[in-house]
């Protein structure tokens, strides 16, 4: 569907999501909107998608940030990635213990110097003060895309794993490409199982099929229908957006949380069926 400038798009996560999960993250993902957009009246898309992400971060109902779960050895590992459609600037960061994952990886894309680096931190024990409590809901990584009044188009993604994790294992969610990716045409957030994800660089091919000419609403889904003829389904969900305001999100799960606003007044915000 199209929106009038400024869009912005989030998600909350494609997985195994319980009804009675949807009220606590449908009302996260209202106010995670509405901070992000409120930043298209002061900076751009990247502010945008900077303040959606990292209030999804802080809110611990999602795996990122405050919510991430533990690896096999007790302790958290963040992953976020960052991108500029118009630049092609990007910045990820990789194992970070404690902070906002998303706004390390801001600052790593500002200092535009590296594309990805390796987190750090001291503490690696089960009181990692970062992880008050893992997420209690079925959500898992979070993500935004924008389109601001310039035409800068935007992507983020954050993600605290998969419980469990061997210490340094690295999903999609900070990889261009496969966790998220922004270009002059498209920008593309991911979710779902990373291994999958980084085999498969969904995020890329989706703006391969628009830059040929494809709907954002059909690049997701041909890119999802491959990975669901490949891997089956229960395993990626995709939000998009493209240079012309048209945004779309797809998942092949039992549900996703996610949500738009924009400057035509409208807001909607789904976990199940819904058309963004």
């Amino acid at each position: 569907m199209r929106y009038n400038l400024p869009v912005l798009v989030i998600h909350g996560g494609a997985g195994s999501w319980q009804i009675a999960d949807q009220d606590k993250a449908k009302l996260t993902i209202s106010e995670a909107l509405e901070r992000g957009y409120y930043e298209f009246r002061k900076g751009s898309a990247l502010e945008a998608v900077v303040e959606a992400i990292y209030y999804m971060e802080e809110s611990g109902v999602f795996d990122a940030g405050k919510g991430s779960v533990r690896n096999s050895a007790g302790y958290i590992e963040m992953d976020a990635g960052i991108m500029i459609g118009n630049t092609l600037q990007a910045g990820g960061i990789m194992g970070l213990r404690e902070g906002s994952a998303i706004k390390k990886a801001l600052e790593i894309l500002l200092q535009n110097r590296h594309v990805l680096m390796i987190g750090s931190g001291d503490n690696t024990s089960n009181n990692n003060k970062n992880a008050i409590s893992e997420s209690k809901v079925s959500g898992d990584t979070v993500g935004a895309v924008a389109l601001d009044q310039h035409g800068n188009l935007v992507a983020g993604t954050s993600t605290g794993g998969i419980k469990g994790k061997l210490p340094g294992r690295v999903g999609d969610s900070p990889i261009p490409g496969a966790g998220y990716y922004a270009t002059p045409n498209v920008a593309v957030s991911s979710t779902g199982i990373g291994e999958i994800i980084l085999r498969m660089l969904p995020a890329k091919e989706v703006d391969i099929l628009v830059s040929l000419g494809f709907t954002i609403d059909d690049a997701l889904r041909a890119v999802i229908n491959k990975i669901t003829k490949i891997f089956g389904k229960d395993n990626i969900g995709m939000i998009g957006l493209d240079k012309y305001g048209n945004a779309s999100a797809y998942y092949n799960t039992k549900g996703m949380a996610r949500g738009v606003i924009s400057s035509d007044g409208v807001k909607k915000v789904y976990v199940f069926e819904g058309e963004i």
